[in-house]
């Protein structure tokens, strides 16, 4: 099985229309982030503020088609993927750029088989909402860009490390820990 922390950034108060998509291995070493290319017409006025300004833009926009065949060919070259988020809007949008968005149904299948990934939920309550809240205190780097689906996918790749015990607890993460020794 392979860990898959996965975040998106979306434009619209209903979390419906996809800004970016980020994928990160529970190695750290297989990752996938893209941008959708246009973005979307109508976003919040702190997506605008907040959440554009962070885009990479170049390389990492992709049009529907383009996205759809990059995630697909990601999934699966990852063995037995298993994609956890925080949020389960999270994996809503990735079911949807997984099934080609709203593409015809020839180009949609011209992306590539569809991938099966193993989908599971893990909330930010308790230890994992601490835990990632300590990481960016911990980290001011990856505070300034906080709502960049790769930075936010990182940040739940190492708070869910420090909670399975994966890793020992790092610096960032022990004033926390010291106020739940049952995480120790």
């Amino acid at each position: 099985m392979t860990y898959l922390f996965l975040d998106t950034e979306w434009a619209d108060p209903t979390g419906s229309e996809l800004v970016s998509l980020a994928l990160v291995s529970e190695d750290g070493i297989h990752r996938f982030y893209a941008e959708r290319d246009p973005l979307p017409d109508v976003a919040t006025d702190f997506v605008r503020s907040a959440v554009y300004p962070l885009l990479e833009r170049g390389q990492w926009c992709m049009p529907d088609q383009a996205m759809t065949t990059g995630l697909r060919a990601f999934l699966a070259a990852v063995a037995d993927p298993i994609v956890v988020a925080d949020y389960p809007n999270d994996l809503a949008l990735l079911q949807y750029v997984v099934a080609g968005f709203d593409l015809p149904d020839g180009q949609a299948a011209a992306c590539g088989p569809i991938p099966k990934p193993v989908m599971t939920r893990m909330l930010k309550e308790g230890a994992m909402g601490m835990l990632i809240e300590d990481y960016f205190a911990g980290h001011p780097d990856a505070a300034a860009r906080r709502h960049h689906a790769l930075i936010d996918a990182e940040a739940l790749r190492m708070a869910w490390l420090v909670v399975t015990g994966r890793v020992s607890t790092p610096s960032w993460a022990k004033t926390m820990l010291r106020h739940r020794p049952s995480l120790r």
